[in-house]
C-alpha cells in the first residue's frame, strides 16, 4: 500500500463512451497522478450530494503527468452520476490506495481482463510497453460491442467473446489454451468472479504463478471499516486469529497471489 494517501479535488477533463455501457473519464489529479502505480485504485465521492456511506472504488486505467483515467460500466446510482459528470466538474477522490502489480520483470507476463476489470490490466499493459517488456494480453467479453480493442495476435492482443462475434469464441480460458505458455509465464488478471475463479484454477493446475486483482466494494479504502474481507489459505492450521484467516482487499490487496486466497467470490 502506498505510504502517501491524498484527498484531492480532481477536475473532469472528459468522459467518453468507449464500448457498450463502458465509459472512460480523464481527471486532472496532480497529486495522486504523481504517486499512483499500476494496480492501485482510488475511492470516489460521485457528487457533493452523495448520501451513501460508501464511496466508489475505481482502479486507475492510466496515469501521466497531472492526469489519471478510470474505466467503468454504469451499474448503479454512483456510476450513473459519474457518467454524467461535466467537463470541469470537481470530484473528491482518495488515493493512491492498495498494492500494485509486481513480479513481471523476471517472467513472461500474460495479462487477462474482463468486464470492468480491464482498467488495471490496461494500466499494466501501458507500463510494460514503457519498459519494453514483451507480454500477451487477453480480454474477454460477452459480445463484440463490449470490447474497445481489436483482436490482433500479431501484437499479442487476443479477444474472446462468448458468442464468437469477434476474436476467439469462448472464454479467456479458451484463449489461454490456444497460446504457448509454460511455467516461465506469470498471469496477471482482473475481472468478474467466475472468470477469476477459472483463471485461478487454471494457474494452479498448470503450476503457473498468478496474481489476481480482486473486485469488491472497499468503502473506506484504508482498513477502517473492515468491509472487504478476503478469506485466505491458512497455512499454519494451529493459528486461527482473524488476521490469519482473513485479509482486507483495500490494504492487503486488491492484488493477491491466486494460491493464497480461497475464493474470488466475495
Amino acid at each position: 500500500m502506498s505510504n502517501k494517501i491524498f484527498q484531492e479535488n480532481a477536475k473532469v477533463i472528459y468522459t467518453r463512451e468507449i464500448a457498450y455501457n463502458m465509459f472512460e473519464t480523464m481527471l486532472y489529479s496532480p497529486k495522486i497522478s504523481q504517486h499512483i502505480k499500476a494496480g492501485q485504485f482510488i475511492n470516489i465521492l460521485p457528487s457533493n450530494n452523495w448520501n451513501n456511506i460508501m464511496r466508489r472504488p475505481m482502479s486507475v486505467a492510466s496515469q501521466e503527468t497531472n492526469n489519471i483515467s478510470i474505466i467503468y460500466k454504469v451499474v448503479g446510482q454512483g456510476t450513473q452520476i459519474m457518467k454524467n459528470w461535466k467537463v470541469n466538474d470537481m470530484i473528491n477522490i482518495l488515493g493512491p490506495l492498495g498494492n500494485f502489480w509486481e513480479g513481471y520483470e523476471n517472467n513472461i507476463p500474460i495479462l487477462i481482463g474482463g468486464g470492468v476489470g480491464v482498467a488495471p490490466i490496461i494500466n499494466l499493459k501501458n507500463h510494460l510497453d514503457d519498459l519494453n517488456i514483451e507480454h500477451i494480453m487477453i480480454m474477454g467479453a460477452k459480445i463484440r460491442n463490449e470490447h474497445f480493442l481489436n483482436h490482433d495476435p500479431d501484437k499479442g492482443i487476443y479477444l474472446s467473446t462468448d458468442n464468437g462475434s469477434t476474436g476467439i469464441s469462448g472464454t479467456v480460458i479458451d484463449v489461454l489454451n490456444t497460446i504457448n505458455y509454460n511455467v516461465n509465464n506469470k498471469i496477471f488478471a482482473c475481472g468478474p468472479p467466475a472468470m477469476m475463479e477459472a483463471v485461478k484454477a487454471f494457474s494452479i493446475e498448470k503450476e503457473i504463478d498468478c496474481d489476481l486483482a480482486i473486485e469488491t466494494i472497499m468503502a473506506c479504502g484504508f482498513g477502517i471499516c473492515q468491509g472487504c474481507t478476503v478469506e485466505i489459505v491458512n497455512i499454519e492450521k494451529n493459528k486461527n486469529s482473524y488476521r490469519q484467516k482473513y485479509a482486507l482487499a483495500c490494504i492487503d490487496g486488491p492484488i493477491f497471489k491466486a494460491k493464497d486466497i480461497k475464493t474470488c467470490y466475495l
